[in-house]
């Protein structure tokens, strides 16, 4: 669009447009690493200790997705 000389504002809902789906792309990938955090952590027989890391891990994950919105 760049090289075609488009209008900007075209420009911007394209960009606009990829930055949503890259958006939602990063949620499903964070579902699926809490789905896999919360298996992790709800085997039977896991100490407390193995459940509070899989909940770490999964808040240190959206922190950082969260960072990123920013």
């Amino acid at each position: 669009m760049i090289a075609e000389d488009r209008y900007c504002l075209d420009e911007i809902q394209q960009v606009n447009a990829i930055t949503a789906a890259l958006r939602e792309l990063s949620l499903i990938v964070i579902g699926q690493h809490v789905t896999e955090g919360i298996r992790f952590a709800s085997h039977r027989g896991e100490s407390e200790k193995t459940v509070e890391i899989a909940v770490d891990d999964v808040m240190r994950v959206l922190r950082a997705a969260m960072r990123e919105r920013d």
